[in-house]
């Protein structure tokens, strides 16, 4: 199933509301993305095949069904959030693990890609979540891009993971909190009543 091209990567933010589609056809209203956009550096410590690689790195297939069981959208804090959980479920984190990514983001990944203050806080919350709500369940090595997966309904495949969207709000009011006012927050899935806009392409 392909992404789209009518949408701006920017625009995409699907929320927790998506529990009667499976993971494919969320990520099938993902704006389409290739791997090779990644910059050299940040494969170096988020490609599992890099000998840099920090725990919890993990190929960008895989990367993207994380954003769909947690609802987040592609903004750097977005990112930032789904690194950190990707990490705070690894095995084998530890602190120092932590202090290096937060090093290397800030300093050595280029403009656009780079963290600033307001991202680290929200790494920490991804780190947090997982640690509290899923640990050791090493995220980075379930096929979640495959079968049965794919097919999978995103409220099966978060409750198989153990991913909790009452967990998932009560973080993303934390950040409320913490990063008032950005657009990634503003967007951010933090009551049940909320109604987000459909993700299926149009048609035609």
């Amino acid at each position: 199933m392909g992404r789209r091209v009518d949408l701006n990567w920017d625009e995409w933010s699907p929320g927790l509301d998506t529990d009667d589609m499976t993971i494919a056809e969320v990520l099938a209203s993902m704006p389409a993305a290739e791997a090779g956009d990644v910059p050299e550096i940040i494969r170096k410590y988020e490609n599992p095949e890099s000998p840099d690689a920090l725990p919890g790195a993990i190929h960008l297939n895989r990367h993207d069904c994380i954003h769909v069981l947690l609802g987040r959208g592609l903004h750097v804090q977005d990112e930032a959030f789904i690194i950190g959980v990707t990490m705070g479920a690894a095995s084998d984190l530890t602190d120092a693990d932590v202090d290096k990514f937060i090093q290397v983001s800030t300093i050595e990944y280029p403009k656009n890609w780079r963290f600033e203050e307001a991202h680290i806080a929200s790494y920490r919350l991804g780190v947090g979540f997982a640690v509290d709500n899923l640990p050791r369940k090493d995220l980075h090595l379930i096929p979640l891009e495959h079968e049965p997966w794919q097919s999978m309904t995103v409220k099966e495949a978060r409750k198989a993971l153990g991913i909790s969207k009452h967990e998932l709000r009560a973080y993303y009011r934390k950040a409320e909190i913490l990063l008032p006012g950005t657009r990634a927050t503003r967007r951010l899935d933090t009551s049940s009543h909320r109604a987000d806009k459909s993700l299926r392409q149009p048609e035609g």
